[in-house]
């Protein structure tokens, strides 16, 4: 597991554990207890286990073992969970468990070089040896085809037509999502009925629908314009940005 995400992960189960703990109850004169409420331990207790298996190495999981033998919802059973969650946070954030660590700067870099050069890219394949049929690009889905395969030369997990939240219960598809680094792409090609204020519209209503991705840290939307329809590419750019700042970048091809 990568680093900063298991940082993240570990945080936010911590943060959990601490309302599970909240719960503690107990009955006066009934042997046994303080409980925290089933309910909430464990569906909690079993998002630990996944996480701790993963971060810590074998020779370090003997406690973790024997937690998981405990099949109760004592405090004390809670809070030796608990106690787990933060010893694996406090020893990656050290250094003292080593995991890869990769840098989403470094990863944003990528994918924007790699948007703003596409148009090299179509040029470059059309340009073949004794007049060979080229790549045509006629549709959104060629330019998805195409920046899927770009993305599989940077990126080692890249999907297509991954569901994301929609309004009043429906969802939508994603076009690339790449997973590891937890970014998405929407792509959109002009075409006559797609240009400034049509691609304003409907990007307003997908970039809300992506930040309800869980796994969805930034978007990239990536307009691509070969034949100069958007009359006010930096307009354009600026008000979709300004929707969620730091968390959609666009950029317009051409």
């Amino acid at each position: 597991m990568d680093r900063n995400i298991a940082i993240d992960q570990l945080n936010t189960l911590i943060e959990e554990g601490k309302e599970v703990l909240a719960t503690s109850y107990s009955f006066d004169g009934i042997f046994g207890g303080p409980w925290v409420k089933s309910a909430l331990y464990s569906p909690w207790q079993a998002k630990a286990s996944m996480v701790l298996h993963e971060v810590l190495p074998e020779h370090q999981q003997t406690m973790l073992k024997k937690l998981e033998e405990k099949d109760t919802h004592y405090t004390s059973t809670a809070e030796d969970w608990q106690g787990q969650l933060q010893g694996a946070l406090e020893a990656i954030a050290n250094d003292v468990i080593k995991l890869d660590e990769t840098s989403e700067a470094d990863a944003d870099a990528a994918i924007e070089r790699m948007l703003d050069r596409f148009p090299d890219v179509v040029a470059s394949i059309n340009r073949r040896h004794a007049e060979r049929e080229g790549f045509a690009i006629n549709d959104e889905y060629d330019v998805q085809d195409l920046l899927k395969s770009i993305c599989l030369a940077y990126f080692d997990d890249v999907r297509v037509e991954e569901a994301v939240p929609g309004f009043a219960g429906k969802n939508s598809r994603a076009d690339i999502f790449l997973k590891d680094e937890e970014r998405f792409i929407e792509v959109k090609m002009t075409r006559d009925g797609l240009r400034d204020k049509k691609l304003g519209e409907e990007l307003s209503i997908d970039i809300p629908q992506y930040r309800e991705h869980q796994g969805c840290k930034r978007l990239f939307c990536f307009i691509y314009d070969p034949g100069r329809l958007v009359r006010n590419p930096t307009g354009l750019k600026r008000d979709l940005e300004r929707i969620i700042p730091e968390f959609v970048t666009v950029i317009i091809a051409r």
